[in-house]
């Protein structure tokens, strides 16, 4: 189910925060403030709805429960198709959490998931699984430094994906693979049936038979940023990561998110 942009503008906007693999407690909540701040300044509140609500969720644990029971559940999630999405453990439990902190919530709000690491997998779930309750009118997902995943057809246009950016030896060169290996994990992969004339790099159709598309399941929009260091530092602020232009990972990756939310607004609601 698609969301329902023609209806009604948004009222509410709901922010949950969803941590990956054994994470400390605390690790997004400057990142929470700041993004909660920066959404009020830039007025981009028109049509995604007054933020009422944020809060972070452990869909897989934190880093006092035991890592290996967190890995298995991460890996069996990132190989749901879309269509076993239902058997999704951090999704239901992202739900499930979602349930007993806002017992009433009017179908105009907009639900905004930011996962980091396996917990943008859980997000993905989550927000397809309220899609199809019909719980949310508009339900938008940001993965940061996330594995792949196969996500809906209905959602891929409401999903951001972000990673570390690799470095170029030259300026003119290509981009190099980015730093942060656990966004390189996984697949959007998935196999479909291409005319002759459509022919690509990614996918072709001979003699009848369908081929591999690496991009089938991907977001719709993908985005690189030029953070220093990798995996675990898309929120640092301290000294050590600020480039020289004064911008901090932090920023930087707060600055990619609201430019998606701002285009998201634009096309969206023409």
């Amino acid at each position: 189910m698609q969301s329902d942009l023609s209806g009604p503008e948004a009222i509410e906007l709901e922010l949950y925060f969803l941590a990956g693999l054994a994470t400390a407690s605390h690790f997004m909540e400057k990142f929470r403030v700041a993004l909660l701040d920066r959404i009020t300044i830039t007025g981009i509140t028109q049509h995604l709805g007054q933020p009422v609500h944020s809060e972070l969720l452990f869909p897989y644990g934190d880093w006092s429960r035991t890592v290996i029971p967190q890995l298995w559940e991460i890996r069996s999630d990132m190989s749901l198709p879309p269509a076993k999405i239902s058997n999704s453990i951090g999704g239901k439990r992202a739900i499930a959490a979602m349930a007993t902190m806002r017992l009433a919530v009017d179908r105009r709000t907009t639900t905004l998931l930011i996962g980091h690491s396996g917990g943008g997998v859980a997000a993905i779930h989550a927000a397809y699984l309220l899609m199809k309750s019909e719980s949310r009118s508009n339900c938008l997902v940001v993965m940061i430094g996330s594995p792949k995943c196969r996500i809906p057809q209905e959602l891929r246009p409401s999903v951001l994906s972000i990673s570390a950016a690799g470095t170029r030896k030259r300026a003119n060169d290509a981009e190099g693979k980015s730093p942060d290996l656990v966004s390189r994990l996984g697949t959007h992969g998935g196999w479909m049936r291409t005319r002759h004339n459509e022919i690509n790099n990614h996918s072709a159709f001979r003699n009848g038979f369908p081929a591999w598309h690496k991009h089938k399941h991907a977001p719709a929009a993908m985005r690189t940023v030029p953070i220093i260091g990798g995996h675990a530092d898309y929120f640092r602020d301290s000294s050590s990561y600020v480039n020289s232009s004064g911008s901090s990972n932090l920023d930087i990756t707060l600055d990619a998110i609201l430019s998606w939310l701002i285009q998201w607004n634009q096309t969206s609601f023409r």
